[in-house]
């Protein structure tokens, strides 16, 4: 008998039994949206491009009217509601509507790819269409409301603690991740573009009895989910379901999808298994006659309520809720940070459009040909009338009030001077951990693409050791090789941070300082060392440089917190930061809040 050798690679893997259950609910999401359609929402689906994603969108157009809408979200918003047809209005010598891509696809379904990088001054248009279902234009002198109900499919990419914008993720009823199904485990759709229709034909047949009502109410209440728009979600889930399953709608297979694509991607937390009193042995029971059957009832339908959410719970991953709490504290922590590198500034070439204004053929300025020409095209045929000229008529008439010019706003780039106070009273206290907090300082400015640079004073002057750099080692070895020693030349300091902050805005960057000293000056401008004419010359300086309205702070390294110190950050108009009170981390997270003011 010919002996069998088994070879374990040659055979194919079977589908995991977890990305099997995944499928499962990304299917019923194609198809509860497709039911649903704008009283839904939308679907947010997390998933990088790939085929498993493909399949799904394919499967999803399978059962619609017309094939999803692919929208980009960086469409302009005369574009997505709708504004002036240059064309026309050109042609007809008055103002003529054009529709925007809402009204176009009103009563379909959109894909907006990317849905993590659509901009905030766009995201208000989308929410207004999915809460109203119609978008109004009033602009250009046209005023007209057209019908939009649209179905959002919000194509998650995002890497790490990359979101869509929140408001747009709340009016999402259904969340479905793909990345974590194999395409072994992608499977035929369970339910046809008649069923669909059948569905949507019988939705206002069904209504949910208190019960029922009652049940998703606490199901949403014990995971610390409160919104009455996800419960209406939930509720309008619950009758599609029930038609696509022909099943009771507290049938454990209609619960329990809803559980999973509406409540746990919003859940704050996970109730805890409820726990069991035991009743003492001694206590005789209660008569039937004296229980009361009100609380009986109501006791039941939380055991029940608490019961199904258990049930559901075993079935998931147990670091599911962990890892959606962890993605979005990752994102507000994302959204405190972004763009604080510098104050914002309005710009006629570059940085984010912001709109356009009436301008004039000035050199530097960007026309706004559609905005130019949407100004002149109501005013054709009265021009073409008012035209005497002996010349050839000419087929366009735009006069210098027509011009439109685009207009731009950017954040500056930001520099933070570090001026550290290295003489011998300083650097025999707290200089150690002076350098500990600046190190910090430097790996956050280091994030926030924030230039940084370094000055030094003790003895008779002040000197730049390192000029405005985003180059974090250089910044560390510089300040590693600092050394100390030697008198207090406070007032050669602060003019050292007046004139590098002076050329730094000149520039057309915003510039911020940390002054690190235990505010003892005993060196004067002229050099001569003096204790009383230190002070006064510091001060005076102090005094010119809180005139600029440069934002800085005072770090007060003194073993105990200085009279001296404070009364240099008043003149100076600097906040105050004593360095026994505040720890390396505190000073950060203080200057941190400075510049995002």
């Amino acid at each position: 008998m010919p002996t069998l050798v088994s070879n374990a690679q040659s055979q194919p893997h079977s589908p995991e039994p977890n990305g099997a259950g995944l499928w499962r609910d990304a299917d019923l999401a194609a198809a509860l949206i497709a039911v649903l359609g704008h009283a839904g929402g939308g679907v947010r689906v997390i998933a990088q491009p790939g085929p498993v994603r493909d399949f799904w969108l394919e499967n999803l157009n399978s059962r619609i009217d017309q094939s999803a809408r692919r929208v980009p979200g960086a469409t302009p918003t005369e574009r997505l509601i709708g504004g002036m047809d240059i064309t026309e209005s050109m042609r007809l010598g008055k103002p003529v509507l054009a529709q925007g891509v809402f009204a176009e696809c009103h009563n379909r379904h959109i894909v907006l790819p990317m849905a993590e990088r659509l901009p905030k001054e766009f995201s208000g248009h989308w929410c207004a269409a999915m809460d109203t279902g119609a978008v109004k234009v009033a602009r250009d002198g046209l005023s007209q409301t057209s019908n939009a109900m649209i179905t959002v499919i919000a194509l998650d990419e995002g890497i790490d603690e990359e979101t869509p914008p929140a408001a747009l993720l709340e009016r999402l009823s259904l969340t479905i991740n793909l990345d974590e199904i194999s395409i072994r485990c992608v499977d035929e759709p369970l339910f046809s573009r008649g069923d669909i229709k059948h569905a949507q034909e019988r939705m206002d047949t069904v209504a949910l009895d208190d019960t029922t009502l009652l049940l998703l109410t606490q199901l949403a209440a014990s995971m610390g989910i409160h919104s009455i728009r996800v419960l209406r979600f939930a509720v309008i889930a619950c009758k599609a379901l029930t038609l696509l399953l022909e099943t009771s709608e507290t049938d454990d297979a209609v619960i329990h999808p809803i559980i999973r694509l509406i409540f746990l991607p919003r859940a704050t937390h996970i109730p805890a298994p409820p726990e069991e009193t035991e009743q003492p042995e001694d206590t005789p029971p209660l008569p039937e006659e004296s229980q009361q059957p009100d609380a009986a009832q109501q006791q039941g339908e939380h055991q029940e309520a608490d019961e199904t959410v258990q049930s559901v719970i075993a079935e998931l991953p147990t670091d599911l809720l962990a890892t959606l709490l962890k993605r979005a504290e990752r994102s507000r922590m994302r959204q405190n940070k972004a763009g604080n590198s510098g104050q914002i500034a309005q710009d006629k070439q570059r940085g984010r459009p912001i709109g356009v204004r009436r301008g004039e053929l000035k050199r530097g300025h960007r026309i706004d040909i559609p905005a130019t020409l949407r100004a002149a095209a109501p005013f054709q045929a009265v021009r073409t009338r008012w035209d005497t000229s002996n010349h050839q008529q000419a087929s366009l008439y735009i006069e210098p009030q027509d011009i439109r010019v685009k207009r731009f706003e950017q954040r500056k780039s930001s520099v933070m001077i570090f001026a550290v106070d290295a003489s011998g009273s300083s650097a025999h206290q707290r200089m150690a951990e002076a350098k500990g907090a600046i190190e910090l300082l430097l790996a956050d400015c280091y994030s926030h693409r924030t230039e940084v640079a370094l000055i030094s004073f003790k003895g008779e002057s002040a000197d730049l050791l390192l000029p405005p750099t985003r180059s974090l080692v250089r910044a560390k070895r510089t300040l590693a090789q600092l050394p100390g020693g030697g008198g207090t030349p406070m007032a050669a300091a602060l003019q050292t941070i007046y004139d590098l902050a002076t050329t730094v805005e000149a520039t057309g960057a915003t510039p911020t300082y940390v002054l690190l000293t235990d505010g003892a000056s005993n060196v004067a401008r002229d050099g001569t060392k003096s204790r009383a004419a230190g002070t006064e010359d510091a001060l005076r300086v102090a005094k010119k440089v809180a005139a600029t309205h440069y934002r800085g702070v005072l770090v007060d390294t003194a073993v105990r917190p200085s009279p001296r110190a404070r009364e240099l950050s008043s003149a100076l108009d600097a906040t105050y930061l004593p360095l026994p009170n505040a720890s390396a981390q505190s000073i950060n997270a203080s200057i941190r809040a400075l510049n995002e003011e």
